[in-house]
This record gives structure tokens, C-alpha cells and sequence, in this order.
């Protein structure tokens, strides 16, 4: 274990488990989804969009970075043949690894990762120079509101999730928050020491908003992280929909395009190029 997730570990002791429960000393019973909807098609397309928004951003920010997509890709709803086996194995994979970056970032070119999963990615991974996590919003930073009024949004249950990947891998985890007109980044770290310190002092909220299919979600203002962004394209949107073998159909937006340009100095602060602390 390096000194980063020493760290985590640290400040993870030191949250109340009121607010993120205790460390699970066995995987959770299992509930797999039998039933999706179009709004989660909806927030799904958004995040796949938000995700490839973050990776050019990256990539073209001049740092002579690359950034590749980690997380699980399987294209599979609720409902359809085979999701019940993608969802336990995901949720193996959850309790054994960890919950993977949705995007990890290497200085030059990332390793090829071929064919490999589960176990036989970690020494790959473990090279990364960061994980990031991307979150997006369907809030829009028109000017109107400050950041203080918006939030990173990490779901509670993802916190010992992401520690668990963290410890096997001992690559520093990143939250990056897409809204439409901006992006923001947060260190996982700096997410541990607001809720440390409890809601009042740390300016933080805890809810279950439906948008976040009523999982307990913490609501931590933008304000508490930095604005990465310069400029930003609005994304292009078509609908579509998508039929279940029972016949209930599902509508989607799908979401193409767009661009966000990153300042080159605030994601290298924020993600420690320059090796301090």
C-alpha cells in the first residue's frame, strides 16, 4: 500500500459511518434490475457522452497526456437476455476490485490492454497516473446560478467502492462533474476531508433525488473543487428508442458532439504533475 491510499484509508476512519456506513466485511445481498426505463437510457447516453467529452478534453490539453475508458461498456438493460449475468458479474467485480475509473490517465501513450479483465488488468491500471470519474448533470451553468448552487454529485455507496480500487491499485482518483457549459474537478481526497468534517463544516448535503434513481447522493457545491474548463460546445441531441423482448418500448436522447477545452495549468494542479502534495 503506498502512501496515497495510506491516506485514503486514513481519512475514510475518520468519516462518520452515519454518513458512508461502515466497511462491508462481506459482499451485500444482491437485488439484480428487473425493469429499466427511459430515463435511465436517457442519464446513460448523457454519461457515455460526458465521459468521451472529459478524454478529448485530456488529451488535447497540451499536457502530452492520454486518457483511456476503464469502466464497464456492456450495452445491456434491464430486461434484456444476459443482463442478469452482466450485473452479478459486475457486482463481483465490485466487491473483489473495486469499482473501476471511468477513465484512466497516463502520461504518453496508455499500455494495450488486449484482451485482459479482472485480475490481469491491475498491474496496467496500476500505472495510470490518475483515475476519473465523471459525473454529469443535466444542470446548466448559464450564469444565472453560482457554483455554490450546484454540486459534484458521488453516490454514497461508490465511496468504498472506489477506496476498495484505490487500495489494489494505488492510483490517485479524480470526480470531474459535466454540467452544460462547464466542467469541474475535485480530488477523491478533497471529496474524504469535506465529509470528514461533517455537513455543516464541510458544506455539504446528503439525498435520494430520483434523477439519481433515489440512491443516496452527496451534494457537495462546485465552489469546493475548480472550474477546469475555458470554453465549451454544446453537444448535438437526437432521439431514439429501443425495444425490450416484452415488448415495453424505451426512449432516449443520444448526445454527439460538443467540446470542452481545459485549461492546461488547472488540470495539471489538480491532478499533481508536478509531483507535490
Amino acid at each position: 500500500m503506498n502512501a496515497y491510499s495510506r491516506r485514503i484509508r486514513e481519512l475514510l476512519a475518520s468519516v462518520s459511518p452515519e454518513l458512508i456506513g461502515e466497511r462491508p466485511a462481506a459482499p451485500p445481498p444482491i437485488r439484480v434490475p428487473t425493469q429499466a426505463f427511459s430515463d435511465f437510457l436517457i442519464n446513460r447516453e448523457m454519461g457515455d457522452w460526458a465521459e468521451g467529452l472529459v478524454l478529448r478534453a485530456i488529451e488535447r490539453s497540451g499536457l502530452g497526456l492520454s486518457a483511456v475508458p476503464y469502466g464497464r461498456t456492456e450495452n445491456l438493460v434491464a430486461g434484456e437476455p444476459g443482463f442478469r449475468d452482466y450485473y452479478l458479474a459486475y457486482r463481483a467485480e465490485l466487491y473483489s476490485l473495486g469499482k473501476r475509473p471511468d477513465l484512466l490517465v497516463y502520461r504518453g501513450p496508455p499500455p494495450d490492454f488486449g484482451e485482459r479483465n479482472g485480475e490481469a488488468l491491475i498491474p496496467l491500471a496500476s500505472r495510470a497516473l490518475a483515475g476519473v470519474e465523471v459525473r454529469s448533470s443535466q444542470q446548466s451553468l448559464n450564469g444565472t446560478r453560482p457554483p455554490s448552487e450546484l454540486s459534484f454529485t458521488p453516490k454514497v455507496e461508490d465511496i468504498w467502492n472506489v477506496a476498495r480500487w484505490i487500495e489494489r491499485h494505488g492510483v490517485p482518483h479524480y470526480y470531474v462533474q459535466v454540467l452544460f457549459g462547464a466542467v469541474y474537478g475535485i480530488s477523491f481526497e478533497a471529496i474524504l476531508e469535506h465529509l470528514a468534517m461533517g455537513p455543516k463544516e464541510g458544506g455539504f448535503t446528503v439525498d435520494k433525488q430520483p434523477k439519481n434513481q433515489f440512491k443516496s447522493t452527496i451534494y457537495l457545491p462546485l465552489d469546493k473543487g475548480t472550474c477546469l474548463t475555458t470554453a465549451f460546445g454544446w453537444p448535438k441531441l437526437a432521439a431514439f428508442s429501443r425495444q425490450l423482448a416484452s415488448g415495453r418500448m424505451l426512449f432516449g436522447v443520444r448526445f454527439s458532439g460538443g467540446e470542452a477545452v481545459f485549461d492546461a495549468c488547472t488540470l495539471s494542479g489538480l491532478i499533481r504533475l508536478d509531483g507535490t502534495e
